[in-house]
C-alpha cells in the first residue's frame, strides 16, 4: 500500500506496516495476524477481553492510562463480521495514541488487526484501509 513500509519482525507471524506518508500520518502503525476460522466469539466476550487487555496494557507501563472509547460489532455469529474497539492510550508524559483494535471473521479464517495513530481519525481511517484487504484474505462468506 502506498505510504506504508512493510516489516516482518523476526520469529513472528505478525505482518506489520509503518506509515511514512502524510496521508496515513507518519509514525502510524498497522499490524495484523491471521488465525484459523472462528465463529464462536461473541461481542460480549470481545468486550470483556478488551477490558482485560486495557488492564494488561496499563500494567506494562507505570503511569499509563488506557481508556476504551467505544466497542462495536455484530451480535450474530455469521461471517463476514468485524468487532472493533477504539481506545485512547495516554503515556506518563501526556502523549496520546489512538488505537483501533479488531477481530475480523471470514469463511476461511479470522484475523486480529490493530491500527495506532496520533489522532482518532487517523487510526480509524488506517484500520478501514487495511480491513478490506485482510477480509479479502479471509475469503468470501459461505452464505
Amino acid at each position: 500500500m502506498r505510504g506504508w513500509t512493510p516489516q516482518r519482525p523476526n520469529g513472528t507471524d505478525v505482518t506489520f506496516f509503518l506509515c511514512e506518508d502524510a496521508k496515513c500520518g507518519p509514525g502510524s502503525k498497522v499490524s495484523y495476524r491471521l488465525y484459523a476460522p472462528n465463529t464462536t466469539l461473541t461481542i460480549e466476550q470481545f468486550r470483556a477481553s478488551q477490558e482485560q487487555t486495557v488492564k494488561l496494557l496499563d500494567q506494562r507501563v507505570p503511569g499509563q492510562k488506557t481508556t476504551i472509547l467505544r466497542v462495536e460489532g455484530d451480535n450474530g455469529t455469521g461471517v463476514p463480521r468485524v468487532f472493533r474497539v477504539r481506545r485512547l492510550k495516554v503515556a506518563p508524559d501526556g502523549t496520546k495514541e489512538y488505537q483501533v483494535s479488531g477481530v475480523l471473521f471470514g469463511a476461511k479464517g479470522s484475523a486480529s488487526l490493530i491500527s495506532t495513530a496520533s489522532s482518532e481519525t487517523g487510526s480509524t481511517a488506517n484500520f478501514a484501509q487495511f480491513a478490506i484487504p485482510v477480509m479479502a484474505l479471509l475469503g468470501p462468506s459461505s452464505r
